[in-house]
């Protein structure tokens, strides 16, 4: 494991506000500026269309996070799953901390990636681009690789279900599977050697 950051709590509080504030607002930014249609396109047009986008936000999640967690249970990820676990352990990831970078990934990510980013490149590349960034899809590290495939795929799902549904049905999804995989890793922590 690295060296915990001096004041890990200050780190995580950066990282929230860059991903919902940076990433979000530039994604907002973007849109206003070259697809200004963009945003009242794929907000919900009223309050059952709101609810529905809660359901099947809720309903993606659901479902998407049984094979991840299947995957990261396999003893081929051990080494994957006691990576990430040790950043909660060195980052001192307490419960609200799971629920607020949830929610500041769940909206900032989306906005600027299912928002804008998808309306030019599409589903797919959008989908891969996103986990590529997050580090996933690191051909030396296979087994870190593999679970970024299956990662890809639930990417994927985010922009299929802001085509279909909403951005806030693809927002939804995204936080209720960061708050689960923030929870099983840090349940892992103890596991951790």
């Amino acid at each position: 494991m690295s060296a915990p950051p001096v004041n890990p709590h200050r780190a995580l509080a950066i990282a929230m506000a860059v991903t919902l504030f940076g990433l979000g607002g530039l994604g907002l930014a973007l849109m206003t500026i070259f697809i200004p249609d963009a945003l009242p396109r794929l907000m919900p047009a009223s309050t059952g269309e709101c609810v529905k986008s809660l359901g099947i936000g809720t309903l993606f999640a659901s479902f998407s996070l049984i094979p991840l967690l299947l995957l990261l249970q396999t003893p081929y990820l051990r080494g994957t799953r006691a990576f990430f676990a040790g950043l909660m352990t060195d980052y001192r990831v307490q419960t609200w901390h799971i629920w607020v970078l949830s929610f500041c990934a769940g909206v900032g990510e989306e906005l600027l990636f299912r928002g804008f980013v998808q309306q030019y490149l599409g589903i797919g590349i959008t989908a891969i681009l996103f986990v590529f960034l997050h580090g996933y899809l690191n051909p030396l590290n296979r087994p870190l690789f593999i679970y970024g495939i299956f990662l890809s795929g639930v990417s994927f799902g985010f922009g299929w279900i802001c085509q279909q549904y909403s951005l806030p049905a693809a927002m939804i999804a995204h936080f209720w599977i960061d708050v689960a995989l923030l929870y099983y890793l840090r349940k892992h922590q103890a596991h951790v050697a």
